[in-house]
């Protein structure tokens, strides 16, 4: 099982980072990918999982992070991805009007230029959305053309989000959020997703999936979002790992080479 999405440079992580390397491959996680959101941080955070075989890194800043005066260029991303081997996706981008209501325009830009490095390197996008499915789509419509390989990631979507999604051949990410009480409606609106567009994430150190709910996230804990989605899809646990583990493989195909986590 693979975690496609998790912060692993977060302090929560990083400080008790060998350790919890060890659960996830103790745990049959097979791959990882750690989602940059800071790219005055890259390197720091690139040194932090070079040297695991199949642990990956995505390049980018987090809309959170973008201010009028901190847009990151397409240039600079697309430097930063051919410099570096593990980078195997660009993001993550997208718009956040939830907790970054001040610099929308500087977000939008930001996101077009994620968008064009991806168009350039032609390694898959990741994107964040939060109150902003409108913009996204919009924003996205305008590159229908060029088949972007992407992800929407930690999908809490309107079904209008979801079959934009589908429609555009574009992958949905699940997060521990599917395991909450209180998520009915979402449950109702992922249950006819194409399972070969299906991820499966973390979003560590965040999102703690049910049963270890006031516990810190990490890798190891996305066996518990597969093992509910199997039910809910009711596919058998190890026919769903294969299924989710091709789609990373599929999408972020720069990582085929590795087969496990190692050192």
């Amino acid at each position: 099982m693979i975690d496609s999405h998790c912060h692993l440079s977060f302090d929560s992580i990083k400080n008790n980072f060998s350790v919890i390397i060890e659960r996830a491959i103790n745990n049959k996680i097979t791959a990882i990918l750690s989602i940059n959101t800071k790219m005055n941080e890259f390197k720091s955070h690139y040194d932090l999982i070079e040297k695991y075989k199949s642990v990956f890194i995505s390049c980018g800043q987090h809309p959170q992070h973008v201010t009028n005066k901190d847009i990151i260029s397409a240039q600079d991303i697309i430097v930063t991805c051919k410099n570096f081997e593990k980078v195997i996706a660009i993001g993550e981008t997208g718009i956040d009007l939830y907790n970054s209501k001040d610099h929308i325009q500087s977000q939008c830009k930001s996101f077009e230029n994620h968008i064009e490095a991806c168009i350039e390197t032609k390694l898959p996008l990741i994107i964040h959305q939060r109150n902003s499915e409108d913009k996204i789509i919009d924003i996205l419509s305008n590159y229908k053309n060029n088949e972007l390989p992407l992800v929407m990631h930690c999908f809490t979507g309107s079904k209008k989000l979801k079959d934009f999604c589908i429609e555009s051949n574009y992958f949905i990410s699940i997060s521990g959020i599917i395991t909450f009480n209180n998520a009915k409606d979402l449950r109702e609106i992922i249950k006819d997703i194409p399972l070969n567009l299906l991820l499966i994430e973390t979003d560590a150190p965040f999102l703690t999936p049910v049963p270890m709910r006031g516990k810190t996230n990490e890798p190891s804990f996305v066996r518990y979002t597969g093992e509910f989605l199997s039910k809910l899809y009711d596919v058998s646990l190890l026919e769903f790992e294969k299924i989710t583990d091709n789609n990373f493989y599929n999408l972020f195909s720069k990582a085929i080479r590795y087969k496990e986590i190692s050192t």
